[in-house]
């Protein structure tokens, strides 16, 4: 009897504490509930800079461990045509392209294609024996000196080649102007290849290597993925890389069905409160003109969603789902620090610029996160330490004045668990 009492005892014990263990664990769980994302404070903001006259329009995309969890359109796609922005509506997506571009380079030296240290004249002779400016003299000539070294492929990657955008300096733009280069956003009948050679012609700003300067040497690596890789860079990104992720919603042009998904471009209108579409001239290139130019730095247009999902294949190491595009060692190689020009809160690595950690100290995303962004005011940031992957896209021109991609960022980081 005493035997059967104790063992009684032991089992109403073993349930006592079973019961706890299971309560503990529902209240863990509704913990996890109620710390799930909540990101009504990110509807508040785009609802208030549309009530206030400090955007036209937004889309956002958020993935958290790997889930989408914020989908939404606000705005206006068409203001004189009161056509509402959907989450499905394209935008231009500018120098978003020049991450994509990187991918494809990275896949050809995977492939054993190409080097990273190859020079660029390997691939497109004009650039042998690289001029460096000393002055642009007022006919738009100008003098030069010869640079110490060749422009190497890994120097196109990093923007550290010594090639510039015209909109930097009035004196480099009148050479830009003068060689008849175009910079993107293109309706001529201009060929990759055909550009990127005049590109050469142009003096360099600095040696190859020995500084940062913002620059169409992604264009060139455009040209160079279609003489390496035989094909169009319209077909190859769409075979390698959009093909297998599912993005199904990104082209260099829009196909005529999907024209009227294109979402105007809009700046602010100086007299009064509101907007004007805007007076940037080339705003048409993704449905109009010769649509032969493909820049490798800018051209490309998108959804959130899309971009939402070519930020998880970086962030995954170079694979999503059961499709792997490009080695993790690769992919590592992007996301890593490529270059010694940079800034005190960012460092340069293919294709996407890395958070520093004296920058997520000031930031809310963590060390080691990666962003890029575009020329219309579209942005992509991904937080690995966190899971986490952001889109918005605006699209106007000059880009916002509200700061409202900061704001989304900050509250983002408000609506996920601490």
């Amino acid at each position: 009897m005493i035997t059967i009492a104790k063992t009684s005892l032991r089992i109403v014990v073993l349930l006592f504490f079973g019961f706890l263990i299971l309560q503990s664990c529902a209240q863990n769980n509704n913990t996890v509930n109620q710390s799930a994302p909540d990101f009504y404070l990110v509807d508040s903001l785009f609802n208030a800079a549309l009530n206030n006259n400090e955007m036209p329009a937004a889309a956002a995309y958020i993935s958290y461990y790997g889930e989408e969890v914020y989908h939404k359109a606000y705005g206006w796609k068409d203001i004189e045509a009161e056509k509402e922005l959907v989450i499905s509506d394209m935008f231009r997506i500018a120098s978003m392209t020049k991450s994509v571009t990187a991918t494809a380079i990275m896949q050809l030296v995977e492939k054993g294609l190409m080097k990273l240290d190859d020079p660029v004249s390997k691939y497109i002779p004009e650039f042998k024996d690289p001029q460096v400016l000393i002055e642009v003299l007022p006919d738009s000539s100008f003098t030069a000196r010869p640079a110490v070294r060749e422009i190497t492929i890994k120097h196109l990657l990093t923007h550290n080649a010594g090639i510039g955008y015209g909109f930097q300096s009035d004196l480099y733009n009148a050479l830009v102007i003068k060689n008849g280069i175009t910079e993107g956003f293109e309706e001529r009948p201009i060929e990759n290849l055909e550009n990127a050679r005049k590109i050469a012609k142009l003096p360099l700003l600095h040696d190859p290597g020995d500084d940062f300067t913002y620059s169409l040497s992604f264009d060139v690596l455009g040209a160079v993925v279609e003489i390496v890789s035989g094909e169009r860079l319209d077909h190859y990104f769409s075979r390698h890389v959009f093909q297998p992720l599912g993005m199904n919603d990104t082209y260099f042009y829009l196909p005529d069905e999907h024209k009227e998904r294109l979402v105007t471009v809009y700046e602010h209108n100086e007299e009064k409160d509101g907007f004007i579409q805007a007076t940037y001239p080339m705003t048409e290139y993704p449905i109009a003109g010769a649509k032969t130019y493909l820049s490798g730095g800018g051209d490309l247009s998108s959804t959130v969603k899309d971009i939402g999902t070519y930020a998880m294949m970086l962030l995954r190491g170079g694979e999503l789902g059961n499709v792997r595009i490009l080695g993790e060692e690769y992919v590592n190689m992007m996301k890593s620090k490529q270059s010694e020009h940079g800034w005190w809160d960012m460092e340069t690595g293919f294709g996407v610029n890395l958070t520093t950690k004296a920058g997520a100290v000031v930031k809310p995303q963590a060390e080691g996160s990666f962003e890029f962004g575009g020329f219309f005011d579209t942005f992509c940031w991904v937080d690995p330490k966190n899971e986490l992957i952001a889109v918005l896209f605006l699209q106007m021109y000059p880009n916002n004045e509200f700061d409202v991609h900061y704001k989304f960022r900050t509250l983002v980081y408000e609506g996920i668990p601490q």
